[in-house]
């Protein structure tokens, strides 16, 4: 499977370690493009790509590419992949896959239309711990379900992307995806209802929610999200709750350490996960490998989306963090 790239920022960097490392003869680091000729050719050079493209459109053209993964701001998202499955390319798109679930149906319309593949890259829906937790749940090691709390508060000021309300910034779009794909993977995507509260930066966009989502069965899951959140007030975790016990997490999108807990909060059991491939300039950014595996199985067999991360998946957690803006009154200025 011969991979296009386009765009050539931080996260594809990461993916490109990742894949190298991995050195699987199946997924190939074929081409990259950006905006920049300069930046992608150094780009190319440094992550081992074999191509760099001089436009988005000379990379998607190209018959040689299998897969095309969108990795710009996320303004960019459903343009990008529109433009690339009218060219017939199987797709991936970078979280958030689109800023509106209006955006999301279109994007998954067009493929249904060319017959390829397309999928969100919601890599810890691919992971080990995934499963590991879903089975967990399944044997019923916590008993029934009866809430969960998944707090993400951190920084990352640094991007401009994500204080702009023109390249669709904003804590839910950032974090969102990991906070809700979490959610769904774990109690399905038959939610109920949302309700946000949230503080503002001055620029427009949302830099800190607080939102609850209940299930038809009453199941609540509370959820906190944060761009801006000083180093000494960061916290990130997931608590699964259940009727017998709970599973506990140390990090939303791929825990190093679980825990199942008693119900007075002692530690029952700590399953072991799997080892994770980890970037070597980033050591925190691992486990990227898997959603490739993952994605090269699925496009190899014929297959339009993965089991891991559906499309129903992706268009639920898009309809959760639209109807979250509509209630905190962001619109982005493209809409």
């Amino acid at each position: 499977m011969n991979i296009g790239v386009c765009g050539a920022g931080t996260i594809a960097s990461w993916i490109s370690d990742i894949l190298e490392q991995l050195n699987d003869e199946k997924i190939v680091k074929y081409g990259v493009a950006s905006n920049d000729a300069a930046q992608c050719k150094e780009f190319a050079e440094k992550y081992g790509w074999q191509k760099a493209y001089n436009t988005f459109e000379d990379l998607m053209k190209d018959d040689d590419i299998d897969v095309v993964y969108i990795a710009v701001p996320n303004h960019l998202h459903m343009n990008m992949c529109l433009q690339a499955l009218e060219y017939g390319r199987n797709v991936v798109v970078e979280k958030p896959f689109a800023v509106n679930d209006t955006q999301a149906k279109a994007m998954i319309d067009k493929a249904k239309e060319k017959g390829v593949f397309l999928s969100e890259a919601l890599w810890p829906s691919f992971l080990p711990s995934r499963h590991i937790i879903d089975h967990i749940i399944k044997d019923g090691k916590i008993g029934k379900l009866t809430g969960a709390k998944i707090i993400s508060k951190g920084n990352v000021m640094f991007l401009e992307r994500v204080k702009k309300l023109e390249t669709g910034g904003g804590s839910l779009l950032d974090m969102g995806p990991y906070i809700l794909s979490r959610m769904t993977n774990h109690l399905g995507v038959n939610y109920e209802s949302v309700e946000d509260s949230f503080e503002m930066l001055d620029t427009g966009v949302d830099a800190k929610d607080f939102y609850t989502i209940t299930y038809p069965d009453g199941v609540k899951i509370e959820c906190v999200s944060t761009i801006n959140t000083p180093e000494e007030e960061r916290e990130e975790y997931c608590e699964i709750f259940g009727t017998e016990g709970s599973i506990y997490m140390d990090v939303v999108s791929n825990p190093d350490n679980l825990e199942i807990r008693n119900l007075d909060g002692t530690v029952r059991e700590t399953p072991e996960l799997p080892p994770l491939i980890q970037n070597r300039e980033v050591p925190f950014a691992k486990g990227y490998e898997h959603e490739w595996i993952k994605i090269e199985e699925a496009i190899r067999a014929g297959e339009k989306q993965t089991k891991d991360a559906p499309w129903e998946q992706t268009l639920a957690i898009s309809k959760i963090m639209t109807e979250l803006r509509r209630q905190a009154g962001i619109v982005f200025p493209f809409e």
